[in-house]
């Protein structure tokens, strides 16, 4: 089932008896279970058909027990289990038998970050059910995103608005929706948002500190480059975020350099690249100081060190300082 699928059946209250919804952007699974809650319990919170387990705590029979009773004074049943990837085996295996037989009265819904889809368990919830899965937004889908949230609210960006907004935040949606309604808040009657309202209002701090993270490897500055890292992580951003931060900061200068190569002009380097105008001069500087030999070896660098993290068991934090490390490694071999 697709997400526009998934928002079809809310509409005509087609609440499937079993029923996953999974994804990385963790703010677009909680919207679609906050709006599937809704639409089976219209007049609000209902103690009686209600049911809230925890995948790590689960116990099948329990489980199975509330999903075939039916419901109270309503005509769904809702049984949530989150962190369904967390289910154990065991316990998984025994909820076989209420998968190949679901009340129909009840709607099983499953809440995970992923899904193993090598689990016999899910493999059979697929087959008997429906999966919907939200994926995170591309970063050339955040522009879009944001006109249509503003047009929804009759309110307009600026271009240069939008493209330093988009400069400023990551494209993770809980970050991006608490950064806009501070925005909001701030703006008030005002129907532009223009860019001295998200210069005042968005926080600079990350956006500056990665963006000077770039010269100092450019420099060749190992220990300022460290000292940056240092900062970010100080300020709660995770090692997988800063690589992520830094991932895109190296995508953005690859294709300004390129560009800039083009003798393209500033204006057409921002609105190719989608960022503000005005730091368009310092990236192409900052641009320069690395080949393309130089990006196409960082692009491999960032692989590498996300895959480490995320599988190896290392250390997040001196994966980074190595990757750091590495890259002004590269201003020796500085090709053509």
């Amino acid at each position: 089932m697709t997400v526009d699928d998934f928002y079809s059946h809310l509409k005509t209250r087609n609440i499937p008896p079993l029923l996953c919804v999974y994804g990385e952007e963790t703010f677009l699974v909680r919207k679609a279970v906050a709006e599937l809650r809704q639409v089976v319990f219209p007049a609000g919170q209902d103690d009686f058909n209600d049911s809230l387990f925890q995948g790590k705590e689960l116990r099948a029979e329990q489980v199975i027990d509330t999903a075939q009773t039916l419901p109270m004074f309503a005509d769904k049943r809702l049984v949530t289990i989150r962190d369904a990837h967390q289910i154990p085996t065991a316990e998984q295996e025994k909820l076989l038998s209420y998968v190949d037989d679901p009340a129909p009265e009840t709607c099983l819904l499953l809440v995970a970050n992923k899904i193993d889809s090598r689990r016999k368990f899910f493999q059979k919830f697929k087959k008997q059910g429906e999966f919907v899965e939200f994926k995170p937004l591309a970063e050339r889908e955040l522009p879009g995103y944001l006109k249509r949230l503003l047009y929804d609210k009759d309110i307009e960006i600026s271009d240069d608005a939008l493209s330093l907004f988009c400069a400023m935040v990551s494209v993770g949606l809980n970050e991006v929706h608490s950064e806009l309604d501070k925005l909001l808040t701030f703006i008030g009657d005002k129907t532009l948002i223009d860019v001295k309202d998200v210069k005042d209002v968005v926080s600079r701090g990350r956006a500056e500190n990665i963006f000077e993270l770039g010269n100092a490897v450019g420099r060749g500055d190992v220990g300022k480059a460290l000292s940056l890292v240092s900062r970010l992580s100080a300020s709660g951003e995770a090692s997988l975020k800063i690589l992520s931060l830094l991932t895109r900061h190296f995508r953005q200068l690859w294709k300004v350099r390129e560009m800039s190569a083009q003798r393209m002009s500033s204006r057409d380097i921002a609105a190719q690249v989608r960022i503000p105008f005005f730091v368009v001069d310092g990236l192409i500087r900052q641009a320069g100081q690395f080949s393309r030999e130089n990006f196409m070896s960082a692009h491999r660098m960032f692989l590498e060190t996300d895959l480490a993290m995320k599988s190896s068991g290392a250390n997040a934090d001196a994966l980074l300082e190595q990757l750091i490390h590495k890259l002004i490694g590269l201003k020796n071999k500085k090709g053509a």
